[in-house]
């Protein structure tokens, strides 16, 4: 069986992981799918007293859809960005400034780990930086740049204001109006992830 190169197993692995995520979000859906028909059937057969029970019995599937979707965009932000952190590393440890007082773990004191600086230090705004320096390369050319990049802010937008947009950035978003990200939403994040990551990695060859 002929084995693969280097270059092909990022391909493998990285079809594997969206797979996954694949799987979790279908799988997870298929559930709440499932739990939903049943509570209609129950409504429809007059088990409910009220809106306000139908309602209550609504409201965990309809969380837990929503919180499967979330998982997704964290998952595709989190792999995008440990991507571009590989790929900063190397100018980070490169450059004058670090390559002068870089060491390894095994040269540093237990008592000392903590003062051990890495590239995943750094914010990811400045990674990218370095990646478009040190490669020559604009990223929001790359296809797919634009959709992870708005996973990315579906992510803080989720993390820091609980979904609420940030109106400062947008004239057009009004005070106190959230992000609703839908599963036809989460399955498009995965496909951007796999759209802007191969791409990447054919402009840099790598």
């Amino acid at each position: 069986m002929p084995q693969l190169g280097n270059k092909m197993w990022k391909y493998v692995v990285l079809d594997i992981e969206l797979g996954a995520i694949k799987d979790f979000l279908s799988k997870t859906l298929e559930a709440v799918d499932t739990e939903m028909a049943i509570i209609c059937e129950r409504d429809e057969a007059s088990e409910f007293c009220g809106l306000d029970d139908l309602a209550n019995a609504l409201f965990v599937p309809m969380q837990r859809e929503a919180i499967a979707i979330r998982a997704v965009f964290y998952e595709i932000n989190a792999l995008v960005e440990w991507e571009l952190y590989g790929l900063a590393s190397k100018p980070y440890w490169n450059s004058p400034r670090h390559a002068a007082t870089s060491k390894s773990p095994g040269d540093v004191p237990i008592d000392e780990a903590s003062s051990i600086k890495t590239v995943h230090d750094i914010p990811i705004g400045k990674a990218r930086r370095l990646i478009e320096r040190y490669y020559r390369i604009n990223l929001s050319d790359v296809s797919g740049f634009a959709e992870v990049q708005h996973v990315r802010q579906v992510v803080n937008a989720f993390k820091h204001l609980k979904g609420f947009k940030d109106f400062r950035r947008d004239v057009e978003t009004k005070v106190g109006e959230k992000l609703q990200p839908t599963r036809e939403n989460a399955s498009e994040a995965i496909d951007a992830a796999g759209v802007f990551l191969s791409s990447l990695w054919r402009e840099l060859k790598v």
